[in-house]
């Protein structure tokens, strides 16, 4: 390594990281000064090796953002700035070369719940399928990171975009910006009436009739429901099934109990938000013999801690997603359809020209306890 110069040798370390799929397209490499104390190497050095990168077209440069994984034919994967080029990005969002660019940008909340993997290998799949590369970015839940994550997208070129946002009703900041990315843009799992993005959701307010129709043949009039607050389109739309059903099923309102629980309580401090269920079922057992949880992991806590008052035998749940809990039914979302549909959507406007317009609703079902 010693005959090797300085820079060259970082292009071979970022080189093996790729190659390893350590570095996936659209990663963002170390910058000059990171990769200077890194190597212990001078500045120049290091401009000087992501500046051969770029000319390979291993990288993509993008001004005032940083440089990005974009590859060429011996990584497998593609080159968004054009054969051979090392071309520099104007800043901002606008790239508009989704004619011709062959990655997909996905946003999504995060990797933690079953459904979101399920979701992201659903469209890795399809996209892959149709010649097209994934680029993922993880918003953990923030609206500053989904806003940076459409930056980064933008900056590589993206030909179209899958977006997985928070999605409250009044974060509406990504998906208004999401629209000057000049690209197709897809939302899952989120919609707006008064927007016109296309949009693929499961049936939620299919599942909550389902939900509650099952109780109530199981002999289940007194109900309750947990459920986290309506700040977005999923749970207004189980929230209006629940209601439905009850209606449909001659039920009193005042033979429902409710009680919404802030998604700060359970989602973020899980020890506080289990203590708090568990002291409203304390409270409040007695007065329900049917519950549904539109929320997979207020279910759980519903259900451990019917188990800690010896109620749970005594009782019947329904959740959205499953819980693994061999006990409690479910309602299971179809996320293979949800990615196919959405990719199929993307690929349609971009191989076809297709308009993209409309809101498509994935059918669920429901899963009895085994």
């Amino acid at each position: 390594m010693k005959d090797i110069p300085l820079y060259k040798q970082i292009q071979e370390a970022i080189k093996t990281q790729i190659s390893l799929g350590n570095l996936r397209p659209g990663d963002r490499i170390p910058s000059e000064t990171d990769l200077a104390a890194q190597f212990h190497v001078s500045l120049m050095t290091t401009k000087n090796a992501l500046a051969g990168l770029a000319e390979e077209g291993i990288v993509v440069r993008s001004k005032g953002k940083g440089t990005f994984v974009a590859g060429q034919a011996p990584y497998k994967l593609f080159s968004p700035a054009g054969e051979g080029s090392g071309m520099m990005l104007e800043p901002g969002l606008r790239a508009n070369r989704h004619s011709s660019s062959k990655l997909i940008g996905m946003i999504i909340p995060s990797m933690r719940t079953k459904v979101e993997q399920r979701l992201l290998d659903a469209i890795e799949n399809a996209v892959n399928g149709y010649g097209y590369t994934l680029v993922i970015r993880v918003s953990r839940g923030s609206t500053a990171k989904e806003l940076q994550s459409l930056e980064d997208l933008g900056a590589l070129g993206i030909g179209g975009l899958i977006l997985f946002s928070i999605g409250a009703w009044h974060e509406r900041q990504t998906v208004i910006r999401a629209a000057e990315l000049e690209c197709p843009v897809v939302l899952i799992d989120r919609y707006y009436n008064d927007m016109p993005v296309v949009s693929v959701c499961s049936d939620n307010k299919a599942g909550a009739r389902k939900a509650v129709s099952y109780l109530f043949r199981e002999g289940h009039h007194r109900l309750a429901l947990l459920t986290p607050p309506v700040e977005h389109s999923v749970m207004a739309d189980r929230l209006a099934g629940f209601d439905s059903a009850v209606t449909e099923c001659g039920l009193k309102p005042s033979s429902v109990l409710r009680y919404t629980v802030p998604y700060e309580r359970f989602n973020v401090s899980r020890k506080d938000g289990a203590e708090l269920i568990h002291q409203w079922m304390l409270m409040h057992h007695d007065s329900f013999s049917g519950l549904v949880a539109t929320d997979v992991e207020l279910a759980r806590m519903a259900y451990h801690a019917l188990k800690r008052i010896n109620e749970a035998a005594n009782k019947q749940l329904v959740a959205f997603d499953d819980t693994e809990i061999p006990e409690v039914a479910y309602i299971r979302q179809n996320e293979a359809a949800i990615g196919a549909k959405a990719v199929s959507l993307l690929m349609g406007h971009l191989t076809r020209g297709e308009q993209l317009r409309g809101r498509f609703v994935i059918p669920t079902q429901l899963i009895l306890p085994s």
